[in-house]
């Protein structure tokens, strides 16, 4: 059972929702906005460092220091060496059993908050529990061994912060390309939006009608003078 802890940093509770904004893509098909031309984009930012290469150094130290400790020895009453021994049962469960499978979840998918942030979760409550046997051992363990746990709890503080350091990059990171991805969307939509151009048409007047030809009017005949013939009549015959 992984370990769980009510009190751990709120402030990346609220990046775990920026995975799934991630899939915002997909709304081009769904609503039918066609995405504008992309030009001169920026490559996306690469990935953080795999979780496993983060915590491996601190977790392999820790395994070899409970497996060194002698608990039984402890100068302490019965009950705290039996509540010391299951701190560290349960650190050791936790280690072989839990963490494997959700670092594996998260080495392959590092860029996605919702894949890594079960390992700072669990994380954090290992160093609680860790820190619970630390302080038993300052108290009631030999020095060497009381030393060993405090230096593998250190080295576990340091993790966890380059963890939660990750974690908060790549959220920041998804959270600017949803900014982005948002304004293409509502820049496609604005774009499909907008009205036709309008044609302006300018009014001026009735047009000019064609010039009408004027008709030629005959010209009169001229009148023929009394008592004289036409040219070329014969005189009437008696």
């Amino acid at each position: 059972m992984p370990f769980t802890k009510p009190g751990f940093p709120r402030f990346l509770l609220s990046t775990v929702s920026i995975a799934f904004c991630l899939a915002a893509p997909r709304c081009f098909s769904q609503v039918g906005v066609t995405a504008p031309p992309q030009q001169n984009q920026p490559a996306p930012a690469p990935a953080g460092p795999k979780p496993s290469d983060l915590l491996h150094p601190a977790l392999s130290q820790i395994s070899q220091t409970i497996v060194s400790l002698n608990i039984s020895r402890w100068k302490a009453p019965g009950e705290v060496r039996g509540g010391t021994q299951q701190n560290v049962d349960s650190i050791q469960r936790d280690l072989n059993n839990t963490l494997p499978g959700l670092l594996a979840t998260a080495d392959a998918t590092p860029g996605s908050v919702s894949a890594v942030f079960p390992v700072y979760r669990n994380i954090d409550a290992l160093y609680d529990v860790l820190l619970r046997v630390s302080q038993t051992a300052m108290l009631a363990a030999p020095e060497n061994e009381a030393n060993s746990i405090n230096d593998a709890l250190g080295k576990l503080e340091s993790a966890r912060s380059d963890l939660g350091n990750s974690i908060l990059n790549t959220a920041q990171n998804n959270e600017a390309e949803v900014v982005k991805l948002r304004a293409s969307i509502q820049q496609a939509a604005a774009v499909q939006a907008a009205p036709p151009p309008k044609t302006t048409v300018v009014n001026d007047g009735p047009a000019t009608p064609p010039p009408t030809a004027k008709k030629k009017k005959p010209k009169p005949a001229t009148p023929t003078p009394s008592g004289s013939q036409p040219t070329g009549t014969a005189p009437p015959q008696r």
